[in-house]
């Protein structure tokens, strides 16, 4: 009878670990960014968790007000992001 509990216990845990890659806390989206600056679609922009997005050509224009060398503020949050 415990075996039967505890085999219950792996599958429900099982389920919930399946449920969890399903909806994946990082999952990278392919293709889907869009500067915030020029509202142009790119097929890369340099990106903040928050959802900020900057494209290389605007970075490069507005390089002395939201970087410092190797890393960058986004200008929403105010995270310190890696370039």
């Amino acid at each position: 009878m415990n075996l039967h509990k505890e085999d219950e216990k792996i599958g429900e845990s099982a389920e919930k670990s399946e449920k969890k890659t399903e909806s994946g806390y990082r999952r990278k989206k392919l293709g889907e960014y869009q500067c915030h600056c020029c509202k142009e679609k790119k097929p890369y922009c340099l990106s903040c968790p928050c959802g900020f997005m900057i494209c290389e050509k605007c970075f490069q224009e507005n390089l002395w007000g939201i970087s410092n060398g190797p890393t960058w503020i986004c200008p929403d949050c105010e995270r310190i992001r890696m370039t």
